[in-house]
């Protein structure tokens, strides 16, 4: 089959050749060499399986005719020299070149001074670990020397390497590696302990087998420590410790504590080969109803095993339990009570063990639980009683019991378990089984619910009865499918986004003008913690409903498409002043004119947009049967920036009270001590620095220069690891003050109060008129942050994509970053031609989202930032957000990137201008219950952010630790 295709193909090339080359008047792109011909050839990489290739699937080259030095991989476009061989039809290329990407042209690298054999920086996850060497991303190679100091690498390990491809070879090599995040945790308690595995704070992983310990220190569990962690992915944790120092040893109190859980675990698992029926829950009971249960014991092993008594703990105090042992007539109507703490039996441990301990601790942990109170096991012997109101009818088993309650191997018995519900609520009891050298116990749990409950109990579920009103004939209609056009492969991401369908009764509001309040009373109250999720869901969709209704009346009918090559054109008037409103992406339905009471419906999305011209993708069998039919056109809301919102509502929970409605400052320890000599030097009566200040700084830089980056982090990483306990753990502040020295003293004092992050997880509020430097101060702020914090990971949003990309480009034109640790992200629908060409390369590192997602610096808008929860992103992945230009997005909008960072540590900056034109809302309904008010503006409403001249007048009036007012320079 290959080779017929290969001849297919080879035949319509040499006419198609031929012709091109008599029109152009040059050699033709055939060349003959010996039974050979050449022919240049544009294609796609389909395979690629190590030293060979297929190129559209019909092409076959080696890893020996790669040009470039580029890894190629499936998708990439190559430009090939294709030979065909007359005798064998065969087609093989016998030189492969790598096209560039259409985000970042050659021509435009040059002037970022990198050549194609400079060093490339990679961030990646360490895939595979063998003797003295590795590989990043499975196709990196790296060698331990390559690691800096103080880094002992580990599979799932996340770093940042710089790495090269070898001439001639598809080798990408790291010449180093340093982790990508690190920090330093101290007084941390070693949570769990598991053979060499262990967990730190419940969130840091660690394993004996690459921790480095101090000497002679074994970690136990309840242990006070303090660790150097990195960023690692393993199973549920993003963090894992390279090394570990006591603090403080557990105290004896704990391990009483973690004797009394092993206790509790230990008595519920089965022993000595006997096994004892699990399933021990009675459900739901109404007063006064009995119910049994057969719990079955059954001996494994091949020792006899003496089953001495049954037993009650006595928890159940209203004494609704009882049993009976349906064996050679004896019955046990009521077990003896043995006064047993229910504390020492929570959920938690019925699953605890720890396995070294079990056969030491067992037989001791039994004894004085089944002796407790000083009861006998005689005293709880089952023993024969003809007064029951149920006369049980013995069962004769294969092997029954001998007088003394014997059971021989392979026997069974069993107990019948009766429960009468007394008291309402829910009970817990333990029975214990009494063996010769061991005991097992199981809870009884059953649920009593009264007469009065059961009566208004649920019986189906809630749903409003729809009037009856009489059938409508309706016209069948057929719906065709295309799927959306996407702009890279690899933004196919899981679309996990629940829809959160409009109610039809909120729907039915707005359409007959019934009050809004009829459906959610929660809109007239104030905004609170208890209403604010779905008072602020209601709002979302009143501007969902109007922003329908407005897309209707723009409804066509009868319209004719155009022909542009193989697609179709659609007009649309007043698109060029956005009536309607169309992006990229969204959808459209196109309804063919009813025939016979049957309508075909076209489902089509928008590819491109030119003045008011837009290009569709549809089904491809309606494109090429098209004969300029008259249409329907509806259009469609596209919901994607909704669903997200009321996806950010659900996950903002954890920020609680202290973030959506803060009331108190609580002072935390700094992130980074600021103590910079030049702030210092130019207060003391604007005195100059000293010559010898100066000479020591230009040595310093002059060193710091010459030592490459890579080294630097090296060597503070080894620094970190190595730092005694007992010293400060805040990292200080570079000795340069500001990476921009014009910021005035108001942008230098904000700078320093967000490097700080005194009053986290608080909202710092960043407000002033426009041009008066905001983005400017957030600039240097995240400079700063991702300079002093290498533990660090920054979210920069923006409501608009204008916005964001000037955060991108000032960053990029500061200098001060490296390759690789900032990405811009856009949206699916942006076109190229809107991006400028500085920020490009940034924005092609942002099309594969997992890969963005790891990136220290991430620009985004807020409705994109979005991507990262279809990802599965958690809760604390960044510890920085940024929200420039907030005062113009709405409150839950801008909840969409806020809901990423940690409630713990986590800072929040917000910079914007209240009193210029606030989010843009279409819905009088949602205005009218406050969707118009930002959540910078709401915030800056609340007591503690509010202007205070008594408390704050030295400091312009405003709380310097939460806000900063910034001001025009004077000239």
């Amino acid at each position: 089959m290959l080779r017929l295709a290969a001849k297919l193909v080879a035949f319509f090339w040499r006419r198609a050749d031929g012709s091109e080359g008599e029109e152009a008047g040059q050699p033709g792109p055939e060349l003959a060499e010996g039974d050979a011909k050449l022919k240049t050839v544009q294609g796609v990489v389909t395979r690629y399986c190590g030293d060979y290739g297929m190129i559209d699937d019909l092409i076959y080259f080696s890893s020996e005719a790669v040009t470039s030095k580029v890894l190629l991989n499936v998708g990439q476009e190559v430009i090939a020299l294709v030979q065909e061989d007359k005798v064998s039809s065969g087609l093989k290329a016998i030189r492969v070149e790598a096209v560039s990407d259409k985000w970042e042209d050659d021509s435009k690298n040059r002037s970022r001074g990198l050549s194609d054999s400079s060093p490339r920086v990679l961030i990646g996850c360490v895939t595979s670990l063998m003797e003295g060497a590795g590989y990043i991303s499975q196709t990196t190679y790296f060698s331990l020397e390559s690691v800096c100091e103080g880094f002992q690498p580990c599979k799932g390990d996340w770093v940042e390497a710089e790495y090269w491809i070898r001439p001639g070879t598809w080798i990408s090599e790291a010449i180093s590696v340093k982790p990508l995040r690190y920090k330093r945790v101290d007084r941390v308690c070693i949570s769990s302990l598991c053979g060499k595995n262990g967990v730190i704070d419940d969130s840091i992983f660690f394993t004996l087998d690459s921790l480095k310990l101090a000497e002679g220190y074994v970690p136990r569990r309840h242990d006070m420590v303090s660790a150097v962690v990195v960023e690692s992915s393993q199973s549920c944790y993003v963090w894992r410790a390279l090394c570990m120092t006591p603090v403080k040893r557990r105290d004896s109190s704990a391990f009483e504590e973690t004797a009394d859980e092993f206790c509790g675990a230990l008595l519920l698992k089965n022993k000595g080969d006997i096994e004892v029926t699990r399933l021990t829950n009675f459900g739901t009971l109404k007063e006064g109803e009995r119910k049994n249960m057969v719990i079955w014991i059954e001996n494994k092993g091949d020792i006899p095993q003496n089953l001495v008594s049954c037993k009650l703990a006595g928890w159940d105090k209203a004494k609704q339990f009882r049993f009976q042992m349906l064996d050679k007539g004896q019955t046990c109507p009521a077990g003896s009570l043995v006064p047993i703490p229910e504390k020492n039996f929570s959920d938690k441990n019925i699953d605890f063990l720890d396995s070294h301990q079990k056969n030491k601790t067992s037989q001791a942990s039994e004894s004085s639980l089944v002796n407790n109170g000083d009861i006998s096991p005689d005293d709880c012997t089952c023993k024969g009683e003809n007064g029951d109101k149920e006369k049980a009818t013995p069962r004769k088993q294969a092997t029954e019991l001998d007088p003394g309650g014997l059971i021989p191997p392979g026997g069974k018995t069993l107990i019948v378990i009766m429960c009468d519900a007394k008291s309402p609520g829910r009970c817990r009891e333990l029975l214990l089984l009494c063996f010769s050298s061991f005991t097992i116990g199981r809870f009884l749990e059953v649920n009593v619910v009264s007469g009065e409950e059961s009566l208004i109990a649920v019986r189906e579920p809630f749903s409003w009865k729809k009037s009856k009103t009489t059938p409508t004939l309706t016209s069948t209609k057929t719906t065709v499918v295309v799927t959306a056009q996407k702009r890279n492969s690899r933004r196919q991401l899981p679309s996990f986004l629940p829809q959160y369908p409009i109610p039809d009764r909120l729907k039915k509001c707005v359409e007959q003008k019934i009050d809004i309040l009829t459906f959610q009373p929660l809109l007239a109250e104030l905004l609170n913690m208890s209403n604010y999720k779905e008072k602020f869901s209601t709002l979302l969709w009143l501007e969902e409903i109007h922003a329908e209704i407005e897309l209707k009346e723009y409804n066509m009918s009868g319209v004719t498409l155009k022909r542009n090559g193989d697609l179709l054109v659609l007009e649309v008037p007043g698109l060029a002043e956005s009536r309607p409103s169309l992006y990229a992406g969204d959808k459209l339905v196109l309804k063919s004119q009813e025939y016979s009471g049957h309508v075909i419906e076209y489902i089509g999305y928008v590819i491109e947009i030119h003045e008011e011209e837009v290009t569709l993708k549809l089904n491809p069998e309606f494109e090429q049967a098209y004969n300029f039919e008259p249409m329907d056109v509806e259009f469609t809301y596209n919901r994607t920036t909704s669903r997200r919102c009321h996806f950010a509502l659900e996950h903002v929970i954890h920020l609680g009270v202290k973030v959506l409605f803060p009331e108190e400052i609580i002072l935390q320890s700094p992130q980074v001590t600021v103590n910079w000599n030049d702030l210092q030097d130019t207060k003391r009566d604007g005195q100059p620095t000293s010559k010898n200040q100066k000479s020591t700084k230009d040595q310093s830089k002059h060193a710091a220069e010459e030592r490459p980056a890579g080294a630097q982090d090296a060597l503070r990483l080894a620094a970190f690891a190595r730092k005694p306990v007992n010293e400060a753990q805040i990292p200080k502040a570079r000795e340069k003050e500001f990476f921009n020295p014009v910021l005035n003293e108001n942008q230098k004092l904000a700078v320093r109060r967000i490097l700080s992050g005194d009053c986290r997880p608080l909202p710092y509020i960043l407000f002033g008129p426009p041009g008066t430097g905001k983005t400017v101060t957030i600039i240097e702020a995240v400079l700063q942050v991702h300079r002093a914090l290498p533990d660090s990971r920054i979210l920069v949003c923006a409501p608009s994509n204008s916005a964001a990309d000037l955060v991108c480009l000032r960053l990029h034109e500061s200098q001060v970053l490296r390759p690789g640790a900032m990405v811009r992200v856009n949206a699916t629908c942006r076109f190229e031609e809107m991006i400028v060409d500085a920020i490009k390369a940034y924005c092609k590192d942002g099309e594969d989202i997992w890969k963005a997602s790891r990136f220290r610096i991430i620009i985004t808008t807020c409705s994109s930032a979005g991507l990262f929860y279809q990802i599965g992103v958690r809760v604390g992945h960044f510890t920085h957000v940024f929200v420039d230009e907030a005062g113009q997005a709405s409150e839950p909008e801008c909840l969409i990137p806020l809901g990423l960072v940690s409630d713990a540590n986590g800072q929040i900056v917000l910079a914007g201008d209240p009193m210029q034109l606030g989010p843009v809302i279409k819905s009088r309904l949602a205005m009218a219950y406050g969707l118009n008010v930002s959540m910078l503006e709401r915030l800056m409403s609340r007591p503690v952010y509010m202007r205070d001249e008594d408390a704050f007048g030295a400091c312009g009036a405003y709380n310097p630790l939460l806000l900063s007012l910034c001001r025009l320079q004077s000239s």
